[in-house]
């Protein structure tokens, strides 16, 4: 059996975006260490975190650049240029996967505009990992990010998210976790809420509750926070329904119409299935 170790490999010229850990060093896949070893330019955010990285794993003397947001159009065309010159550049941020709430989509759109292969190298993620611990249910969900600073912005962005019929998640500085919450639920309601902080590492917390429970947490809380918000709850459809127009319908059928038959004419007036009047109305009301 072969066993699974950092080969020192030519890799060709494409840009890897690698997944690095978001807090503990372990979370990191033998082939995103390959890459990292091999490859002739890191493109990093913070070089002295990816630096901390490398020597956990005794990667050494590799050529580090610094690339964030902030960083100059001649800084993308210099990591262009190396690609065209036939060498491979790994992008790495400070934690996770690149791109995901983190600088680097002009990088990549200008790498494929340039035909140069990008090729992702998979791993860590807070988004992910917050939502299989989370526990709730889910089929779909929506990751927003960071919210703006400003409380009206702020306001704006949730009320657009307010119908959305998805689990939402979102990303939020610890400072401003307790505004952000009463923001929720002035919009949303008391929906499920389950705060994630510091994940994969030493002090990771899950808090399960609402976000009524949730409205006076401190604002003490430290490190990366994670929010993730439950699907908004289906209407009760007997709200919909108007009891007496109902029974006034069912006395002017009197014993002309079957069960069966009301049940379905009911279901073609207020669009909603047979099975909701036969089952549910027409045995109450009858």
């Amino acid at each position: 059996k072969q066993m699974l170790k950092i080969d020192n490999i030519l890799l060709t010229p494409e840009l890897y975006i690698v997944s690095t850990p978001i807090g503990n060093l372990k979370d990191i896949t033998i082939r995103a260490l390959s890459i990292l070893k091999n490859c002739d330019l890191i493109a990093c955010e913070d070089t002295r975190v990816t630096k901390k990285l490398l020597t956990s794993y005794e990667i050494k003397s590799k050529k580090l650049i610094s690339f964030h947001e902030h960083s100059s159009q001649q800084k993308i065309f210099f990591i262009i240029e190396t690609l065209k010159k036939g060498k491979s550049v790994a992008l790495v941020s400070d934690a996770g996967t690149p791109v995901i709430s983190d600088p680097g989509i002009k990088l990549i759109k200008l790498a494929i505009t340039n035909k140069i292969k990008v090729t992702p190298i998979p791993g860590a993620s807070a988004v992910t990992s917050s939502l299989v611990g989370s526990g709730l249910s889910f089929d779909k969900f929506l990751f927003i990010g960071f919210l703006p600073n400003k409380k009206n912005q702020r306001i704006n962005l949730l009320n657009e998210y307010k119908e959305i019929n998805s689990l939402l998640i979102f990303y939020e500085s610890a400072k401003r976790i307790k505004e952000t919450i009463k923001d929720m639920f002035s919009i949303f309601g008391n929906r499920k809420c389950v705060i994630a902080r510091e994940m994969t590492k030493y002090y990771e917390t899950f808090y399960r509750g609402d976000l009524n429970e949730f409205k006076n947490i401190k604002n003490n809380l430290k490190g990366e926070i994670t929010i993730i918000l439950s699907s908004p709850e289906k209407k009760n459809e007997e709200l919909d329904i108007n009891d007496n127009e109902i029974k006034k319908i069912i006395s002017f059928t009197k014993e002309k119409l079957s069960t069966k038959d009301l049940s379905e004419l009911l279901s073609i007036i207020y669009k909603k299935p047979k099975k909701f009047f036969y089952s549910k109305l027409i045995k109450s009301i009858r």
